[in-house]
Formats: C-alpha cells, sequence, structure tokens
C-alpha cells in the first residue's frame, strides 16, 4: 500500500458545499484534505445553478421562513465579505390580470420577505415596464424589490482559495473508488493510487453523494430525488435589472435576468429520478424556458431565437413528495459517528447558504476532533477567485 495521505478531515467535492467546510475546518485550525475528481473547483452544480445570492421569495408560499431568514442573513454576509463577487440588483415582479399570484398576494409576500431581511419594495406603473421592455398588455402593476447576483463558479473558487489560505490541502484529479473503515478511521484509496486517511469524512458530493456512501456498506443514506434545473442563455441584450416572472403554461416563477451582457432564462423543475447521470437539458425544457422569455418580452416575439448557451444544475431533494416545486430545500446533515471516525454527508444545500451550513457542520464534528477553537467565517474576507 502506498504512504497514506493523513490529515484531521477529509472533504470530498470541491463544489460551494464542500469548498465551505473545508474552509471553516481549516479556519479552526484543523488539517483538511479536500479531494475533487474533476480537474476544477465548482465542476458541476456549483456552476451550473440560477447565479442568485438570495432569500428564495418563492419558498414563502411553503412557509419555509427559517429557511428565508438563514439565507436573507447570508446575503448580508456575503455582500460584506466578498462585494467583488457578490451585489445587490433590482429584482422586478410584473402582475398581470387573471394570474394566480394576484398583487395583494405579492405585496404580502413582499412584506413578509422585508420583515424577514429582505429590504424594501416598492411598485411601479406600466411606464417601468415599457423602460424594461416587459410586455404592457394586462399589466396591473410592478414590484420592485432586492437580492444579489454572483457568478457561481468564481465563488466557489474564491471560497476554495480561501480554504488552501488557511493551510488546507486540495487535491484534484482524485476520484474516491473505495473507503474503507479501521481503527483509526477511515481510508479512502483514489483512482490515481493514492490513499487519504482521517478519522472524519464530509461528503459533499451533490448529485453523487449516495453513490459515494454505497463504497462503504456502513455508510448512511437517505432517499432522494435528482431534480434539474434547466438555463438557457440568449442572444438578447441584458435586462437593466432581474425580471422574476410567471411561466405561461404552469405558473411557475421563471427568472430573466442579465448575464455576461445577455439575456439567462432559467430555470425549471426536471425530475431525474436518482440517476445523476442522467441530466441534459430536453426539447420540452427548452421549449418551455423561451416561451416563458418571449411572454414576458414581447421584443423576443419578433426576432429568431439564438440560444448561445445551454446548462444544468442538478437539486438534491427527499424523495416521496409528488410535486418537486413544492418540496422542502432545508439541507439535511446525515451523520455516522462513534469513538474511532466521524462522518457527515450534506444532503442539498443551498448556494446562498453554504457558509451557515458548513458552519454547522463544524459545530456537529468539533466534540469529535481534537480540541479547537471555534472560529467563524463571517467576518472573513474571501480573496479574488484566480484559480
Amino acid at each position: 500500500m502506498p504512504d497514506i495521505l493523513r490529515s484531521d478531515a477529509i472533504v470530498i467535492g470541491a463544489g460551494i458545499q464542500g469548498a465551505g467546510v473545508a474552509q471553516a475546518l481549516a479556519a479552526c485550525g484543523y488539517q483538511v484534505q479536500l479531494i475533487e475528481q474533476a480537474s476544477h473547483a465548482a465542476a458541476e452544480t456549483s456552476s451550473n445553478s440560477s447565479k442568485l445570492i438570495h432569500g428564495g421569495l418563492r419558498y414563502l408560499e411553503t412557509a419555509q421562513f427559517s429557511l428565508v431568514r438563514e439565507c436573507l442573513k447570508e446575503r448580508a454576509i456575503l455582500c460584506k465579505i466578498a462585494p467583488h463577487l457578490v451585489h445587490l440588483s433590482p429584482f422586478y415582479i410584473p402582475v398581470y390580470q387573471g394570474q394566480t399570484r394576484t398583487a395583494p398576494w405579492i405585496f404580502a409576500g413582499l412584506s413578509l420577505y422585508r420583515l424577514l431581511g429582505g429590504g424594501p419594495f416598492k411598485k411601479h406603473s406600466a411606464e417601468k415596464a415599457q423602460a424594461l421592455g416587459i410586455d404592457g398588455a394586462g399589466l396591473t402593476q410592478v414590484f420592485e424589490y432586492q437580492d444579489a447576483q454572483t457568478d457561481d463558479a468564481a465563488l466557489t473558487r474564491a471560497v476554495v482559495n480561501s480554504a488552501k489560505s488557511l493551510g488546507a490541502d486540495i487535491a484534484f484529479n482524485e476520484k474516491v473508488i473505495a473507503i474503507e473503515q479501521s481503527d483509526q478511521g477511515f481510508l479512502l484509496h483514489s483512482q490515481s493510487g493514492k490513499v487519504f486517511g482521517a478519522p472524519c469524512v464530509i461528503n459533499a458530493t451533490g448529485a453523487y453523494i449516495n453513490e459515494v456512501a454505497r463504497l462503504c456498506a456502513a455508510l448512511p443514506q437517505i432517499p432522494i430525488e435528482l431534480v434539474q434545473g434547466a438555463h438557457l442563455v440568449l442572444n438578447y441584450p441584458a435586462p437593466s435589472g432581474c425580471i422574476y416572472t410567471a411561466s405561461p403554461d404552469d405558473g411557475r416563477p421563471v427568472f430573466l435576468l442579465p448575464w455576461r451582457g445577455q439575456l439567462m432564462v432559467g430555470t425549471t423543475e426536471h425530475s431525474l429520478g436518482s440517476n445523476p447521470y442522467a441530466k441534459g437539458m430536453t426539447y420540452e425544457e427548452r421549449a418551455y424556458l423561451v416561451r416563458a422569455a418571449k411572454h414576458c418580452l414581447p421584443a423576443l416575439r419578433e426576432q429568431e431565437i439564438e440560444v448561445t448557451e445551454t446548462y444544468c444544475g442538478v437539486r438534491v431533494l427527499p424523495s416521496g413528495q409528488q410535486n418537486a416545486n413544492k418540496k422542502v430545500r432545508d439541507t439535511q446533515l446525515i451523520t455516522s459517528i462513534n469513538s474511532n471516525y466521524q462522518y457527515l454527508a450534506i444532503y442539498g444545500g443551498k448556494l446562498t447558504a453554504y457558509r451557515a451550513t458548513a458552519e454547522k457542520v463544524v459545530k456537529m464534528l468539533i466534540p469529535h476532533l481534537p480540541k479547537k477553537r471555534f472560529v467563524s467565517t463571517r467576518d472573513l474576507r474571501l480573496p479574488n477567485s484566480n484559480s
């Protein structure tokens, strides 16, 4: 057997959740090994999101108040520690006659959002809609509030860079193919032939989380459903703000966002079952998003649609609920802990709340690790995102 590369904790997966945990552990002084099978951080869903740092206004409809409150608190923290990566933008909600979410309903939701920390909002007349290029036919009201945008991949790289600067070891191109338990903890065997050893392992592999857990019979799993969120980028001038509208097909919320000078449209809710390899935009998803964009922006109806980019992220949601759009988005932390080893798996997780999730993970593990003083990352300014 090759020499074992030992540490206090091994984090598998260099998406935003794994990067956040590696940073949080390293900030407390632990020797951390971050392992990623790809050649770079944010190789999958952490570079394929809607690029938003937000409270989740629509989660109020399913009474996920604590999640919204936490995300809004984290939004404020990220705007402070990463102003070069996270910035507030105006969001506009057009309201039309006959739609399910009426103006009083949206007013009530934005009022609650403000109480939870979302900040003020205001109402505009139809003239504002015209300036934004929004369809004015049947329009009754336009609401404006604030949320934040980011470059999700750049944010993830910045967190990885921060973890590295705090002493974490980062290993790319290291796919874990076997996990052993021993009296000294875990041994992780990679495809390259390296062996990593630690008493503590954090599984932050997103859609592949159960696949990794199955590498060791003793590790716990929970049933999940993988839900794909597809996005289009159109060769169309970026709007002057973010438009939060409803699909004409089913009333689902859809974002029309400025992205690198063009228009991004997202997202969908397409079930992949439990197969992470089944992802890929479908014809139906593409048509669904184009219809939503045309419905809101009449100028798009007069030109040929040119798609410059498509991408899909995969959400990990609890299985057994019928409507993916109404599934609970809370992160689940599943553990297996005894005197010799500590295993923790992060099921789900939101980009916005990655830092808070990481601190929860560390607080759960610290009693079982070498004694260290807890150090929060809430005031730790993120570096640039150059890889």
